[in-house]
């Protein structure tokens, strides 16, 4: 085995020693075809001359220890590829483009999420399971694994319903939301960092009249409404719009996740410092914000006690004013 393992890493590194000839064509990686709707199956070309290539097609990330690149792809079901070239010196060119084959509505724009299958579904580990931690005596079951505050890290492409790509980047990706979390679709938060590639969503995904760029979006799965009609919180926070309210932009997607659909989830804003930020000229960093009174989700320059202190001047009058409207 350690023989076999020995040729193996010396066939890969004299498959990387300079010498390979020159190319006109320049050394990116190009995909024949780029990722989008297509009617029939796509053969699916990989180059970059003077690399090694490598892909996979399950959403996992490529790498020498995957299928190294030998002949066309031949991609007859929808399917994310993700590619790899890795050049004698060492650098690496990675690129990801999801396929979809007669599977199209021309009505709503399309999410496809792509990452490792076991980030997600490993039984101990996976983000989308419960684990091994999981209290199963309470109906909330803390200490599942989707409980989970960690960030990792996928590829997010955004299809307008024309089919026009209009965001495609490695980007942050964390589990979303309340009691929703125990729902058999997950709410996920995408968190734009220029540690993984683009620095913001630079595209106004609710149209001309909202922000053209954000830190954040969510995907979410309807929260409370997700075995109901799926959208009474997107439709609520429309009708107090013109009521001088900040609220979140909504906009029904398809979301595809490693190539698989996962149904219908809302594309909305996340409250935070950049959202007040977006839709007011303030900066993100001076913003306090609470939430049910008393929970911090964000103290500008101070202590969370100091900010609570701050603000129980304010909190106390409204309390009083909303309990007088509660029945008696």
């Amino acid at each position: 085995m350690k023989l076999i393992s020995l040729i193996a890493c010396f066939w890969l590194t004299a498959a990387l020693l300079p010498g390979q000839p020159p190319s006109t064509r320049g050394s990116d990686l190009v995909f024949s075809a780029p990722g989008g709707f297509y009617a029939h199956p796509v053969s699916l070309q990989l180059e970059s001359p003077g690399a090694l290539v490598f892909y996979t097609t399950d959403g996992s990330t490529p790498g020498p220890e995957k299928t190294r690149y030998a002949a066309p792809i031949q991609v007859s079901r929808t399917t994310v590829v993700r590619a790899i070239a890795i050049r004698p010196d060492g650098q690496r060119q990675a690129k990801t483009h999801t396929f979809f084959i007669a599977d199209f509505s021309p009505s709503l724009p399309v999410v496809s999420v792509s990452i490792a299958p076991k980030v997600l579904f490993d039984a101990e580990k996976g983000l989308f399971v419960q684990g091994n931690a999981a209290n199963t005596a309470r109906i909330n079951l803390p200490g599942a694994n989707f409980w989970s505050r960690e960030e990792v890290v996928a590829n997010v492409e955004l299809f307008e319903p024309s089919g026009a790509c209009v965001h495609n980047s490695l980007t942050g990706l964390r589990m979303f939301g309340g009691m929703s979390r125990l729902f058999p679709q997950k709410s996920l938060a995408l968190v734009a960092r220029k540690k993984y590639g683009a620095s913001d969503f630079d595209y106004p995904v609710f149209g001309p009249e909202g922000p053209s760029r954000f830190d954040y979006l969510v995907l979410r799965n309807g929260g409370s409404d997700f075995y109901g009609a799926h959208f009474r919180d997107a439709l609520i926070t429309q009708v107090v719009k013109g009521w001088d309210l900040d609220v979140q932009a909504s906009r029904p997607a398809r979301v595809y996740l490693n190539g698989v659909y996962w149904g219908i989830y809302n594309i909305r804003e996340k409250i935070n410092g950049s959202f007040i930020a977006a839709h007011h000229p303030v900066d993100r960093d001076s913003v306090d914000l609470l939430e049910h009174l008393y929970t911090i989700k964000k103290a500008a320059g101070s202590s969370t006690s100091a900010c609570l202190n701050s603000w129980k001047p304010t909190i106390w009058p409204i309390r009083r004013t909303i309990a007088g409207w509660l029945p008696k």
